[in-house]
């Protein structure tokens, strides 16, 4: 039980704290007398008051989770390493899933690019991930995830909601390709092993259709085994036997690939073809077509638009856009005053419906120094 004393800083009771200012000059002995005459009533009366004290509700010593949740969940997720210090309170309602489903149903999700940056020279260090976040209204901010593995070179990699999924590479420490599978949980950044692929798979190409992961290639070309398809709700690895392209390298390595109109583009020197998972058919385009005009290692999709980059003197301006249905390429209008940029330096990304365009610059032992980023508005 707590008592509250009250003071006033006016002399209303004259100098006498606990004395009454409405009675200032009461008799002593009448008061005592008074006293002798009830004493049964002054009691049930402090008897009354210390009742009504337990009855009140106790004052809670922690914070309830919810009322964390709900104070939190609208704020911006690079706020939330500096509140997970605050108590482990905090930390458990950052990672937790709740949270999460907290801010999708009240529209307080955030777009967030995670890139794959490789270092082969000179230290030809495996691919770390970075997170590319808007700081505030205009700043953008690259951060090493340091709580996720390296990857293998020669990974493939795709996103399907708040997940991305990294197949293969090439270990070097024990020097063979691997089929190792792994899940990364981008709200946590943890990841997990799953099931491996049937095959070995290094430099394939990967594509998200219907809900499912096509990975193509990354080994020799072969009629059962070229193609193989990831149930991501059963979690089992399934071939895909059927024919290929026969323009297609038949070390089955690639670099440039996109998905595009429900097929993966696959870029190979002179020849770029199609694989359309729906019908297991596959198509090709030589040097001289317009799928290959312009389509490099720094182009992206957007909308199902295919985004390059290009020197200005082609369209007047350093953007162009292809449209599968149209088959042609056009300059994006709005970057007549933009600097001309170089592809092969530049590497451009789907950015919350937003083309982001990039440029890592590294010194003269290979080592990243800065780098440049410029975000353009589609409409």
């Amino acid at each position: 039980m707590a008592s509250i004393s009250e003071t006033s800083d006016d002399g209303s009771n004259g100098g006498v704290p606990n004395q009454k200012p409405e009675e200032p000059h009461k008799n002593p002995q009448e008061e005592k007398e008074n006293q002798n005459e009830n004493p049964n009533e002054a009691d049930e009366e402090d008897d009354h008051q210390d009742e009504e004290v337990e009855n009140l509700p106790p004052i809670p010593r922690k914070i309830p989770p919810v009322l964390i949740e709900n104070t939190i969940a609208p704020l911006r997720r690079c706020h939330y390493p500096k509140l997970s210090l605050l108590s482990n309170a905090f930390r458990q309602v950052i990672s937790s899933e709740d949270l999460f489903q907290v801010r999708s149903l009240i529209g307080s999700t955030e777009r967030v690019l995670y890139t794959l940056i490789t270092f082969k020279y000179p230290t030809f260090e495996e691919g770390r991930w970075f997170i590319l976040q808007r700081r505030n209204n205009t700043s953008l901010k690259l951060n090493c995830v340091t709580s996720l593995p390296p990857m293998f070179l020669g990974c493939t990699a795709v996103t399907i909601g708040h997940k991305i999924y990294v197949m293969g590479g090439y270990n070097f420490r024990y020097n063979k390709t691997i089929s190792t599978v792994l899940e990364i949980d981008c709200r946590f950044n943890t990841c997990r092993h799953l099931r491996n692929m049937k095959r070995d798979r290094c430099s394939a190409v990967a594509g998200v259709i219907d809900g499912r992961i096509y990975v193509v290639a990354g080994r020799q070309r072969r009629f059962d085994d070229w193609v193989e398809v990831f149930d991501v709700e059963t979690e089992r690895w399934e071939l895909v036997p059927g024919p290929f392209s026969s323009f297609a390298s038949s070390s089955g390595k690639f670099i440039v690939h996109v998905v595009l109109d429900n097929k993966i583009y696959i870029m190979d020197g002179d020849y770029c073809f199609a694989y359309d998972p729906r019908r297991r058919r596959w198509e090709t385009w030589g040097p001289e077509s317009a799928q290959r005009s312009y389509w490099h290692l720094s182009s992206c999709v957007v909308d199902d638009l295919l985004y390059a980059i290009v020197p200005r003197e082609i369209f007047g301006a350093s953007i162009v856009v292809y449209d599968p249905r149209g088959i042609a390429w056009r300059p994006v209008m709005g970057l007549e005053f933009w600097p001309n940029l170089v592809y092969f330096e530049s590497k451009m990304a789907n950015f919350g419906g937003k083309l982001l365009q990039g440029m890592l610059i590294f010194d003269e032992y290979g080592l990243m120094t800065n780098y440049d980023l410029s975000e353009v508005a589609l409409t």
